[in-house]
């Protein structure tokens, strides 16, 4: 969060003129209410799409328990490297749940399969009708299809050949003083079977109904989430309604690729590349104060929420 704040105020340090203080008199005090509101429907719609695929596998956790797993990961990625402390404490949240941590992954990952799927169903759109043609955004979006691609591959391996995975778990246990590592790597494989089984699941016929959902539920998260950055700059007196489109667009493509960074919480990065980004619609004067804005609703309440609910969990 150190870096997040220090880059947040060398954005300002440049941007801050004047001009910035006049901008902020004419501020619609309306649209942030708007961003809100758009925050609380996405957290909703993201809760509710967790609590659809868990009763797809046959387990029931509710919107708002399911909301709260999403939110404890948003809370431990702003604190370790990529991001990758949230997936434990989410797998040990719904372990409380009973549901066994290879179950509870397939679950988190068919969320995330969902969603870039719909980023890969509306990438040409982006490309083609919104004129998008800044480097870093191409940039951007080779960066998540090499992503994209690792993982399919990471996919279609444990579902293809699930024995090689089980095989390398029968050998770590044979180990005869396995240490820490290797214990914790024994434990990992040994939810491979649990994992393989989850995903599967969702590729029953009795279940695309639930994916339909889901799936409707995605489209809704996204569009509230990714329009809180078009409800923020019209706050701010310089969004046409012409670019809400393209600001949309952008933010998606600079969301999805955040998550990759090696820096917690994508802290630096996301408002280094915020700020280049909406350099094309903000102004200067006012984009810095755009970029705290959207960061502190896009991640920062969510990671502030989501720690105040991993405390409760954990304390007791």
């Amino acid at each position: 969060m150190a870096i997040g704040v220090g880059a947040a105020v060398v954005i300002l340090a440049f941007t801050v003129t004047g001009k910035t203080l006049e901008g902020l008199k004419d501020l619609e005090w309306y649209w942030l209410v708007t961003t809100g509101l758009l925050w609380l429907i996405a957290t909703a719609a993201d809760g509710a799409r967790l609590s659809v695929l868990a009763r797809a596998a046959g387990y029931k956790m509710g919107i708002i328990r399911s909301a709260e797993v999403i939110l404890v990961g948003y809370f431990m990625a702003a604190v370790t490297p990529f991001q990758v402390g949230g997936l434990p404490l989410q797998l040990y949240s719904m372990n409380k749940l009973g549901i066994n941590p290879g179950k509870a992954s397939a679950m988190l990952l068919m969320r995330g399969i969902l969603f870039y799927v719909m980023i890969i169903a509306a990438a040409p759109f982006v490309a083609t009708n919104l004129g998008v043609s800044s480097v870093l955004l191409k940039v951007l979006s080779v960066y998540i299809g090499i992503i994209l691609t690792v993982g399919g591959i990471f996919i279609v391996l444990v579902l293809v050949f699930p024995r090689v995975m089980k095989r390398w778990g029968n050998k770590l246990k044979a180990h005869p003083n396995p240490g820490r590592f290797r214990r914790l790597l024994t434990r990992t494989f040994s939810e491979f079977d649990n994992f393989t089984a989850g995903l599967k699941l969702y590729l029953r016929g009795r279940n695309l109904g639930y994916i339909a959902v889901t799936i409707g539920l995605t489209v809704a998260y996204a569009l509230a989430y990714f329009g809180m950055s078009a409800s923020l700059l019209a706050g701010l007196g310089v969004l046409a309604a012409r670019n809400t489109l393209r600001v949309i667009g952008i933010n998606l493509v600079l969301v999805s690729v955040l998550l990759y960074i090696p820096t917690p919480g994508a802290s630096g990065v996301a408002e280094a590349g915020a700020a280049a980004l909406y350099a094309m619609f903000c102004p200067k004067e006012m984009l810095g104060i755009f970029v705290v804005l959207w960061r502190l609703f896009s991640f920062y309440i969510g990671a502030f929420v989501g720690g105040v609910v991993a405390f409760k969990h954990v304390s007791k």
